[in-house]
């Protein structure tokens, strides 16, 4: 039965996953192991039954608890669907002591999917997918809560913080009374435990911007979000006309993930042109000529939080000189007219987030180590590379590794090796990596000299002790070392990339801001990016809660919020990115800002496809 197996793992490089799943089960009725049931997952989830697939991966466990790759595989599957990774969301634990009618409502509850069914096939999907939009849930929640009898509402409420230990989604639903009873500090709460818990749920991200301001409103205090609505309607992305992102499991998107979270199209078998004006691609393009932006996280993109994008015919945003071009050139006057949904032109720009191999293991990223096995590997060239290369033909700029490190990926040295010179002539290469690797043996081995237009170097720390805790396995002095041979080769011998450094903010290492402001300075790099920490599902809430500083909960905020007074962050080569809205506000009236969600439905516009 060995021949079921690797005729199974053959058929899912072709993308044939139904008869994958078939010579899977073949396999595992004669001979059950934690290889085969992690690969039975695999195919589950490539055809989207994340349940399915999260009980092979327990069951892969089950059998070799030290089954890495299926360790590494529940951690994505959590992160890609905001599962719990011990229980899927839908079973919940029972509550007992209750009395009939609360009991009753609990088992209710569970029965609620947790997408609208009057929805397109196709759209429960693409919300399953990042689990972006927790509303018909929440909203039917909401309605058997309202009926239920005074007298059990207590413990109901009760039993449903017990619940949303192992459900993000409940206490969306526990913040709900506290804003009608006016307890915002409460509901606030909540809410910032359901964004912590989910990665991408835009549902709860703006629940929680609604609740702020009615609590800004209430206290008199300054309000982060203060005119979001109105500035997102007068201002533009083109983002979606120009990138590509390819994510695990085939998954595309027209954006970083964490800042526009609907997937396109599947990159295993899907052309170019299928991916790049498939229905939720001209959605998306559609939300950004409106200027909703109903997509994308109004907290963690970066150009949102920093409120730097391109005005639609107004004045243009002033940004530092030396700070890299948002979606287009602020200093350029946008007429959305000029941009149609349907894109006859394929991206400039193809990233590369699929590997997730890497010599390092950052606790803001992942638990422990990773590297694919030889069969990830060749998995990953069969799945990729014949979509990627001919793609590779008419776009301007690859970018890679953007999930690892590209130097310690095998897949990705061979996709480097594979872009010749001579038959890519116009291609550029921006690489984002942790600068461990990236010596002068990488640039001649590579044949990078002029061919690169960007590198982006993840750092995190600007004190050797620290980075040794927010680096795992790194080694300060080694990067220092090739952060100046970057230096050397763009004063000294005329290349001509950007260059950027970037630095994840958590309570490890906040108190580095201003002095990794001054290492950047040293380095003449382009760009200093920071960014909060985001919680994709590898940490427990406890543990997030602990490092993330942003939360004004955390017992270190107030002196976080000092440090972005550091008069280092105005620099103009720093973009503060989704820090920006944490930075002191002058008291001022609020505003009309975003106004509190529906109820009722929350409308999703690619439901109507």
């Amino acid at each position: 039965m060995v021949g079921a197996h690797q005729r199974g793992l053959e058929l899912f490089g072709q993308g044939r996953y139904e008869e994958a799943i078939r010579c899977f089960e073949a396999y595992l009725r004669e001979s059950e192991t934690s290889q085969a049931w992690n690969d039975w997952a695999a195919a589950q989830f490539a055809l989207g039954r994340a349940r399915e697939a999260a009980e092979g991966l327990r069951r892969a466990l089950q059998l070799n608890p030290q089954n890495t790759q299926a360790i590494q595989n529940i951690h994505r599957l959590a992160a890609l669907t905001a599962l719990p990774q011990n229980r899927s969301a839908e079973n919940h634990p029972r509550v007992t002591g209750q009395d009939p009618v609360v009991e009753e409502f609990l088992r209710d509850i569970q029965a609620i999917p947790s997408e609208d069914p009057s929805f397109h096939p196709r759209v429960i999907r693409a919300i399953r997918t990042m689990r972006i939009d927790s509303a018909y849930f929440v909203n039917k929640c909401l309605e058997r809560l309202a009926r239920l009898p005074a007298e059990a509402l207590p413990k109901a409420l009760e039993a449903l913080k017990q619940m949303a230990e192992t459900d993000y989604r409940l206490s969306i639903v526990l913040a709900r009374p506290c804003m009608q009873d006016e307890d915002y500090e409460s509901a606030l709460r909540h809410l910032h435990l359901a964004c912590d818990s989910s990665a991408c749920d835009l549902f709860a991200e703006n629940m929680l911007i609604a609740c702020s301001r009615l609590q800004a409103a209430r206290t008199g205090t300054p309000w982060h979000f203060e005119g979001l609505k109105e500035y997102l309607a007068e201002s533009f992305c083109d983002m979606p006309w120009r990138r590509m992102e390819v994510y695990e499991w085939g998954f595309t998107s027209l954006c970083c993930l964490g800042w526009l979270p609907l997937c396109v199209g599947d990159a295993r078998t899907q052309s170019m042109d299928q991916m790049w004006n498939s229905d939720f691609a001209l959605e998306i393009r559609k939300s950004i000529l409106d200027g909703s932006f109903r997509f994308c996280s109004k907290i963690h993109c970066r150009f949102i939080a920093e409120r730097t994008l391109p005005r639609r015919n107004g004045a243009a945003i002033v940004r530092g000189k030396a700070a890299p071009p948002p979606a287009c050139d602020p200093a350029t006057q946008v007429n959305p007219d000029e941009y149609t949904v349907r894109v006859p032109h394929p991206p400039d720009t193809l990233r590369l987030c699929y590997d997730r191999t890497c010599n390092l293991s950052c606790p803001q990223c992942r638990n422990d180590s990773y590297a694919a096995t030889p069969e990830v590997q060749a998995r990953m060239d069969q799945e990729y590379l014949p979509f990627m290369l001919p793609a590779l033909q008419s776009i301007q700029t690859v970018g890679l590794n953007c999930a690892g490190e590209a130097f310690a990926s095998k897949h990705s040295r061979r996709v480097l090796s594979l872009l010749k010179r001579d038959q890519f002539p116009r291609l550029k290469i921006l690489l984002i990596s942790n600068g461990l690797l990236l010596d002068e043996r990488a640039f001649r081995d590579f044949d990078l000299c002029g061919r690169v237009s960007e590198i982006q170097i993840s750092m995190d720390a600007a004190r050797p002790e620290t980075y040794g805790v927010v680096r795992r396995g790194g080694n300060f002095q080694r990067l220092l070392s090739n952060l100046q041979f970057l230096d050397d080769l763009r004063c000294a011998k005329g290349e001509n990339f950007r260059l950027q450094i970037s630095f994840v903010v958590s309570s490890m290492n906040f108190r580095e801001m201003a002095e990794f402001v001054q290492l950047g300075r040293k380095l003449h790099v382009d760009s200093i990016v920071f960014s909060v920490l985001k919680n994709w599902a590898h940490l427990s809430l406890a543990e997030f809660e602990k490092l993330n500083v942003a939360n004004p909960g955390h017992p270190d905020h107030e002196e976080f919020l000092r440090v972005l007074e550091s008069p280092e962050l105005s620099d103009p080569i720093v973009e503060c990115g989704s820090v920006a809205p944490y930075r002191r506000l002058e008291a001022r009236r609020d505003g009309e800002g975003v106004p509190l969600p529906g109820f009722e439905r929350h409308e999703i516009t690619a439901q109507k496809l």
